[in-house]
């Protein structure tokens, strides 16, 4: 019998909290990785490197010894696939994290130019009682679309299912008596040459388990054809125990992390300092508004309009001088002000998006609105969040909130013909769909993902390197007192 205990998408949640709200959280690495039982194969299927406010202070302050680095390895990790986030810093950064795991690196599809990170493209594990298991790692392809080339220096990311096919035919010669494919990505896809989430792909290629990630899903285990595969969401929160007996059984279910039970033993000391200056940091004023920037409930925001995402737009129009904005909230309802900490901003806006200037037509704004129209259902005459959404699993991250034109969507007409008003200034987008104009939209969406592929289309006037948190702070800071923003002129039509 093997033990196999996998996460992903931890995003360096190590500690019990969620930096938010006060006291201990069950999530967390540390409290996860209690539920651990000795001698048990540990795998991780990669994004530490991003998300959260510790490795945010981590990065900026040059640490090169990462608290989730040092986790991992006292829980005793043993395998590591890379996710998309893992590159967001470069190659360097890269290295010094996945030198400190003491864990095989394992990506087929990921070649490294330089030679320093000691990737292979499988591994096969032994368990105590001799069960050989075989896992293959591989990458979503968008690394490609997302990451800009310069943190992509000395790496190629290739075709995630050929290469999982040839890893697989490959290491089957090892006489494996099961097979693993963890991958960085999930389930479901887009239009386009490149391919976010392939995972039925994989699941036809015949590995016994596919273990997914990326999407920040539950997905209880469950079987595509003859083979085993689920997800366990982000932040540490829940881990997949898998039991391979022999006969080829395989028994699977998904635990969560409990901060009252006692943490490993090779956990008790963990360093703290880190930790405690992280936490600090959060407490410092960042300055003040006139009232509250507010996200009360993602129906609430994107049937009304949202004062934080006002904000938000307006802080990429005044940096990149483009005349119109787009932004996305994220899953969880946030508001801020009137007095603003570090810790309120980054928990308005967790991730470290970079933006870009584009020029864009009519048409293409209309064509990219007509997905956010389709965030809005009915139901008994009510409005409701569409389940296009919220299944496989909450997207609300993907609804835009738009600055710089006057907007209008009637939800009583069909997909692809609900944008019904949209002015900028005194030109109607509508009648005249070729009109071009620049565009500011963050480093995510700027990829065309969450079915913006239209964007891809768009050509890239500029590209900034600075984080959009940074600017965020920034403004706020400088303003004295900022002002609420006023409301966009939007409308939803039943």
């Amino acid at each position: 019998m093997a033990d196999l205990y996998f996460t992903s998408d931890t995003h360096s949640y190590v500690f019990p909290t969620d930096y938010i709200s006060s006291g201990k959280k069950d999530m967390g690495y540390l409290a996860l990785s209690s539920g651990f039982t000795q001698g048990g194969i540990i795998a991780d299927g990669g994004d530490v490197l991003q998300g959260s406010p510790l490795v945010r202070y981590e990065i900026r302050h040059g640490a090169r010894s990462f608290t989730a680095a040092e986790a991992f390895r006292r829980a005793g990790l043993s395998i590591y696939v890379p996710g998309n986030h893992d590159f967001n810093f470069g190659y360097d950064t890269l290295a010094s994290f996945l030198s400190g795991l003491g864990a095989d690196v394992i990506a087929a599809n990921l070649r490294d130019i330089r030679g320093e990170l000691g990737v292979k493209p499988y591994v096969l594990k032994t368990a105590d009682d001799g069960l050989k298991l075989l896992f293959v790692g591989v990458i979503t392809d968008y690394v490609n679309i997302w990451e800009s080339p310069e943190h992509l220096e000395g790496l190629e990311i290739t075709d995630s299912v050929t290469a999982a096919a040839r890893a697989l035919e490959e290491g089957r010669k090892l006489s494996p008596d099961f097979t693993i494919c963890i991958y960085h990505g999930g389930f479901g896809d887009e239009d386009g040459p490149v391919k976010e989430n392939r995972g039925s792909e994989l699941a036809a290629l015949g590995f016994d388990v596919l273990l997914t990630a990326h999407q920040h899903a539950i997905i209880e285990p469950k079987h595509i054809g003859s083979t085993l595969t689920l997800q366990t969401g982000s932040k540490a929160v829940h881990a997949a125990h898998l039991i391979f007996s022999r006969g080829g059984m395989i028994d699977a279910e998904l635990i969560e992390a409990d901060a009252s039970r006692p943490l490993l033993p090779s956990m008790e000391d963990f360093p703290m300092d880190t930790e405690e200056k992280v936490i600090g940091s959060l407490s410092e004023p960042v300055g003040r508004i006139d009232g509250r920037l507010e996200d009360i409930s993602k129906l609430s925001s994107a049937i009304r309009g949202s004062s934080l995402a006002d904000f938000f737009n307006d802080v990429q129009l005044a940096f990149t001088g483009a005349d119109v904005s787009a932004v996305s909230l994220f899953n969880d309802p946030v508001s801020i002000g009137p007095a603003v900490t570090l810790g309120d901003l980054l928990a308005a806006y967790p991730f470290a998006n970079t933006l870009l200037k584009v020029r864009i037509t009519g048409k293409m704004l209309r064509d990219a609105m007509e997905r956010s129209a389709g965030y809005f259902d009915t139901e008994n005459g009510n409005v409701i969040i569409s389940d296009r959404f919220t299944i496989p699993k909450e997207e609300h991250y993907n609804y835009d909130f738009y600055r710089g034109v006057s907007y209008s969507y009637d939800i009583g007409k069909p997909l692809g013909k609900r944008v019904v008003r949209l002015m900028l200034g005194g030109i109607d987008l509508l009648k005249e769909p070729e009109h071009e104009f620049t565009m500011a939209l963050n480093s995510y969406r700027a990829t065309g993902t969450g079915g913006y592929g239209v964007y891809r289309k768009a050509e890239v006037l500029e590209r900034y390197g600075d984080d959009v948190q940074d600017l965020l702070i920034d403004a706020i800071s400088s303003a004295g007192t900022l002002p609420v923003p006023p409301r966009t002129d939007f409308t939803l039509i039943l």
